[in-house]
């Protein structure tokens, strides 16, 4: 019998066929749902981190400095006992934008500065390892040790974010430019084409020869990080030399190999490009030998990995995990994964600060070897027939029931971010929510209405937000951004002050210090030592911070206020009597 008999056969064929396509294409599964549901969380979380009152205002406030007068600092413009002492500004584009975006939105836009491009970092990141592994589900669990390895580092608002950002676009690059960048067993010593894979298309070539010097041309005037960037591509070029070298045994082929040659042409021009600076060759400079700087040893952050800390936990955890998926995975090891891992588990027992690059490189070669180990389950889209005898499970099901709960997930997501708020009608989230609680907001308010006149001693931690907040020309004695400025002299005399060490009292006369600003948390000796202080007397004092002045002015409107505050509450009683 014809097919003509039964026109509809065909037809019904052929619907059935794009009944199905349409299906598959808008079917997910379980790995899909549960990386929309990290992403979610994630931009939940970043558009919800508290501006830290550290460093944030101290490149705010240089921001501001730059677009005011045109120009860079050749001296820290805040900080009187820093003079003399040449301040190379390795992130001032960073401290541009962050001034643009405050004088344009204010506090809120700090924040959501920070949220959009940490979370635009974190989806790259993802798309590198999905690039080297082409599975959803592993490729989120990577992302997912990667923020908890830099789980210390990840929710700090500072020009570091965006140097994040320009390694998440250059591990794109490098991902993708290994699905060429490979080494064919089956090829001949001497095949060159054979032995570097399959032919690179033009778009690869364009974002290698061009997409990377640009990124290190913004990253080097972003901040200082591009040196750990330049590190991680040339450490891919000499990766694929030993490769080449040690496979062939060749001088000649290692200098013939297409990826050598264009792992070294695109770390030339990336130099070039990092080399577009203000400072030119100093930056390089400067960059290496910063965390050489004597004052950074008793700075938090940059003091030595110590195991017992969180981040000594995570870093050993991370080596007990490698060591464990280089036994069992059946995935070749790239000798430059092996050369980055190390360098930066150096860099980390040297400074603590580091952790955060470490995790970048170490899961970055670390999730191929994950799609190794983990059993990849195939999903499947059930067939339109209902009567199938074999049912798939629900486990591996692709459906577009999945496809429509990852949409709504996305749109709460969103929606319900402090970024989307406002556009839907919404309050914005209140300023008390956007300052950390340790800002101290009051004292500013203070000092704003009495203004110090001579040197004041502050704490470190606080010198950027009294600098941002405070009364202008105040003369602070220390901030974050200027301790690798501050003459090592000037540094050790802070130092004793602030624990209140034998001979502090001398090293504050030395300075002419006038007024002492004391976190009573944190400088508790301090805190007892300068209320006994010859002279001296307390003119403000809340929960967070006491100020201990002998400025005429400052002990006369403490007096005044005192006042008022005893006279207050017999006007009161006053009022209540019949």
């Amino acid at each position: 019998m014809s097919v003509d008999y039964y026109p509809e056969t065909l037809e019904s064929q052929n619907s059935d066929s794009e009944q199905r396509s349409y299906r598959e294409m808008f079917s997910m599964g379980w790995p899909q749902l549960v990386t929309c549901l990290w992403f979610a969380l994630l931009f939940f979380y970043f558009g919800n981190v508290h501006i830290f009152y550290s460093d944030i205002w101290g490149h705010v406030s240089y921001g501001e400095w730059i677009v005011a007068h045109q120009s860079l600092p050749v001296y820290d413009p805040f900080l009187s006992l820093a003079d003399g002492v040449k301040s190379i500004d390795a992130a001032w584009l960073s401290q541009v934008l962050f001034a643009k975006v405050y004088a344009s939105f204010g506090v809120r836009g700090l924040s959501h500065i920070f949220a959009l491009t940490v979370f635009t970092s974190h989806i790259l990141f993802w798309l590198a390892f999905y690039l080297k592994t082409g599975r959803v589900g592993v490729s989120t669990l990577a992302s997912f040790l990667l923020v908890v390895i830099s789980s210390s580092r990840i929710a700090i608002i500072r020009p570091e974010i965006f140097g994040t950002l320009c390694v998440a676009l250059m591990l794109v690059i490098m991902a993708w430019s290994e699905k060429y960048d490979v080494w064919d067993r089956k090829a001949k010593a001497g095949d060159n084409t054979q032995n570097s894979g399959k032919k690179a298309p033009l778009a690869l070539l364009l974002a290698l020869y061009l997409g990377t010097p640009l990124i290190f041309l913004a990253w080097a005037n972003l901040h200082g990080s591009f040196v750990v960037g330049l590190a991680i591509l040339g450490l891919q070029f000499l990766g694929r030399v030993l490769e080449v070298g040690w496979r062939t045994r060749s001088l000649v082929q290692v200098c013939s190999d297409p990826w050598v040659r264009r792992w070294l042409v695109v770390t030339e021009l990336s130099v070039c490009g990092a080399l577009l600076n203000p400072y030119h060759m100093d930056l390089f400079l400067n960059s290496l030998t910063f965390p050489r700087n004597p004052n950074l040893k008793d700075v938090l952050e940059w003091e030595p990995l110590e195991f017992r800390d969180a981040e000594g936990i995570w870093f050993c955890a991370s080596w007990v995990l490698m060591l464990g998926l280089y036994r069992h995975s059946r995935t070749s090891i790239r000798t430059a994964d092996v050369l980055r891992v190390g360098l930066l588990s150096l860099a980390v027992i040297v400074g603590v600060r580091m952790i955060g690059w470490f995790s970048v490189v170490f899961v970055y070669a670390m999730v191929p070897h994950l799609a190794s180990v983990i059993p990849r389950r195939e999903l499947i889209v059930p067939a339109l027939n209902d009567d199938s005898k074999q049912p798939v499970s629900f486990w591996y099901r692709k459906t577009p029931l999945i496809t429509a709960v990852c949409a709504l997930i996305v749109w709460f997501g969103f929606a319900f971010s402090n970024i989307a708020t406002p556009l839907f009608g919404g309050k914005p989230r209140s300023l008390d929510k956007i300052y950390s609680q340790g800002t101290p907001r009051k004292l500013t308010e203070f000092l704003k209405d009495h203004p110090p006149q001579g040197q004041v001693w502050n704490p470190q931690w606080w010198g950027d937000w009294l600098v941002w907040d405070g009364p202008a020309e105040m003369n602070v004695f220390m901030t974050t951004n200027a301790v690798h400025l501050t003459p090592p002299q000037v540094w050790r005399d802070y130092l004793g002050i602030a624990r209140a060490n034998r001979g502090w009292q001398s090293a504050a006369e030395k300075y002419a210090v006038t007024t002492f600003i004391v976190h009573k948390e944190k400088q508790v000796q301090l805190d007892r030592q300068v209320r006994k202080l010859k002279g001296f007397k307390v003119v403000y004092e809340d929960d967070l911070s006491v100020v201990v002045s002998r400025e005429p002015e400052l002990i006369a409107a403490a007096s005044q206020s005192e006042e008022q505050e005893t006279e207050s509450p017999a006007d009161e009683k006053q009022e209540v009597q019949p």
